[in-house]
């Protein structure tokens, strides 16, 4: 029977809410599954979806590397991959970069992705979709995530707003079918936040807690900065109860000690030193601080090999020889982190492995999808207008204060920085929301100010590093790629046009008198052969006059004119005038 004052109906509408929420975050994702099928499929068109396995100079060859000794037997690690592209072989030898690191046994990097795509190979098998299908779960499950968050947290239309923002980011979407770590490292982030924030009182919520912290930790390192905040919250929220306090902390210590037991026992049996899981430290450090630091993207230190040697594996000291690159030059120092502070919130996609920018322009689902900058300025904006709640909604806080000062370690990477974006949407979402209501409400005062605060914020995020973006926003890497593998596979002509693509992209002005590094790869035997055998020479001597006119100093576009001219068109005047110009700037 039941009771008086008890009804069918109100349990009905106790539940329909719940029902309601399910039904969206279904939907939402399987919008999301749609929208990583279709990326996996214009993905899946362009050499790179293969060529990434084989590319020796990337994370993702050493990645998919990695993962083919764990499913050859070798699970621990006995013989430890490491990279040795080519700037490090002209270096030092290997044996030389082991003692740097610290012994031969230390994992290169935190090592959670290299056995999560082990466990893919395993289970779907090595081919790109079956790769790229495993790897687009974890971006649905980050969306999930990001849902389950915000409920937690928000609720009312957040929820909904801010995993649609997370299905259609366009960095997740880009990132999600290479052999890089960055999805894994955004959906461990966001486990270990979901879990918190419904941790409570619970011992074993807190447990749990503490065994997420390290797949976080073991799937990104500068996941580590997050330890103290997570300590501080615990603190700040049972300062009261002192006892309580004591048992949520040992269970979150004890979950952490669970999490680590693994990795522990590992580097036991094969002679690492036991708490040791990633070799980064040093040289993330070393690259994004020294005082010709690249600061955006990668850039080799000229002190690299003097820093190594006196650090000898230790980051104390690397850290000191690192800061005595400046010589006392403090300012310059403040100036070089100031930039990477602008970069950590500028549009700009710093490139490494991948080049946001080069996809952008074959791909018509990244040209529309989510950018960054309007995260950035829908986020800053709804971090304002929560302000109220902060105390509630501390972690995402501290975790965003986290995130920064984990760029700010090395250098800034547009893919390093998407654990924080997933947590700027959900205040991206926040922004949304308020502002929706406030404009159906019609009140104009306080939505106006806010959208001209948030486009404020957008122009500004757009123009922080504008050189940065205007002399880094290609490489020749992706296009000599792709026209090797266009080339290799009976289509000339689209390798030609593939290489000229590429040289449109090279920056000119006064500041390149010669052409940039690297897009002699271009230039040279593949862009001139594949003309001459497309019988297109012309169009070759057309590109090369307009590159030689915007790099007036560069001697080897003008030797490469006087072979067009001479042997592809038999101007024998033109290619001479071309030759001399090539000797008087040095170039025989």
């Amino acid at each position: 029977m039941i009771a008086s004052g008890d009804s069918p109906s109100g349990c009905a509408g106790a539940k329909a809410p719940r029902i309601g929420a399910l039904r969206t975050l279904f939907a939402i994702l399987a919008l999301a599954a749609a929208v990583r099928v279709a990326n996996l499929a214009l993905m899946s068109r362009l050499p790179i979806a293969d060529f990434q396995r084989a590319w020796q100079e990337s994370d993702m060859a050493f990645n998919w590397t990695w993962s083919g000794r764990i499913l050859a037997g070798d699970v621990l690690g006995r013989d430890t991959v490491y990279e040795y592209t080519d700037w490090m072989q002209s270096m030092a030898p290997l044996d030389t970069w082991q003692r740097w690191w610290g012994g031969q046994h230390i994992f290169y990097q935190a090592p959670l992705y290299p056995y999560t795509l082990a466990g893919m190979r395993l289970v779907a098998g090595d081919g790109f979709w079956s790769v790229g299908l495993c790897q687009a779960l974890l971006g649905v499950a980050s969306v999930a995530l990001v849902f389950l968050l915000a409920a937690r947290l928000f609720g009312g239309a957040v929820p909904a707003i801010a995993a649609v923002g997370a299905a259609l980011y366009g960095p997740f979407l880009l990132h999600e079918p290479f052999l890089l770590r960055d999805s894994l490292a955004v959906t461990t982030s966001l486990l270990l936040l979901w879990c918190l924030v419904r941790s409570g009182d619970s011992v074993a919520r807190w447990l749990v807690a503490g065994m997420l912290f390290t797949l976080a930790v073991l799937a990104r390192e500068s996941a580590l900065l997050f330890g103290p905040f997570v300590a501080l919250w615990m603190v700040q929220r049972f300062r009261a109860q002192p006892r309580l306090l004591g048992r949520v902390a040992l269970a979150l210590v004890a979950g952490c000690a669970a999490g680590f037991a693994p990795l522990v026992a590992r580097n036991v049996a094969v002679g690492a030193p036991p708490l040791s899981f990633s070799t980064r430290a040093i040289e993330i450090f070393l690259d994004g601080n020294a005082v010709d630091s690249g600061l955006v993207g990668l850039k080799i230190p000229a002190a690299t090999r003097t820093v190594l040697e006196q650090a000898d594996g230790h980051l104390g000291r690397a850290v000191r020889s690192t800061l005595a690159t400046y010589g006392g030059e403090w300012r310059r120092l403040v100036a070089n982190e100031w930039f990477k502070l602008r970069a950590v919130f500028a549009r700009y996609e710093g490139m490494d492995d991948v080049n946001w920018y080069y996809f952008v322009d074959r791909s018509p689902l990244l040209r529309f999808s989510l950018r960054y900058d309007l995260v950035l300025a829908l986020g800053v904006l709804g971090l304002w207008l929560d302000r109220r709640n902060a105390g509630r909604h501390r972690l995402l806080w501290y975790f965003l204060l986290a995130a920064v000062g984990g760029l700010m370690y090395g250098t800034i990477v547009g893919r390093y920085r998407l654990a924080m974006t997933a947590v700027l949407i959900l205040y991206a979402a926040v922004a949304v929301d308020w502002l929706a209501r406030e404009l159906a409400a019609r009140r104009w005062r306080a939505a106006v100010p806010a959208v001209l605060a948030a486009i404020a914020l957008g122009i500004l995020s757009a123009h922080l590093l504008p050189s940065a973006e205007r002399l880094q926003r290609y490489r020749p890497d992706e296009f000599h790629i792709a026209a090797r593998s266009y080339y290799d596979g009976g289509d000339p002509a689209r390798a030609f046009d593939e290489l000229a693509s590429g040289l449109e992209t090279a920056p000119a002005g006064p500041d390149q008198p010669t052409l940039p590094p690297r897009y002699d790869n271009l230039l040279a035997l593949p862009f001139v052969r594949v003309a001459h055998e497309l019988g297109r020479d012309r169009d070759a001597a057309t590109e090369l006059e307009r590159l030689a006119a915007a790099h007036p100093a560069d001697g080897s576009i003008e030797q490469l004119l006087g072979f067009v001219y001479r042997d592809g068109l038999g101007k024998a005047d033109e290619a001479d005038r071309h030759f001399a110009r090539a000797a008087t700037l040095g170039v025989q």
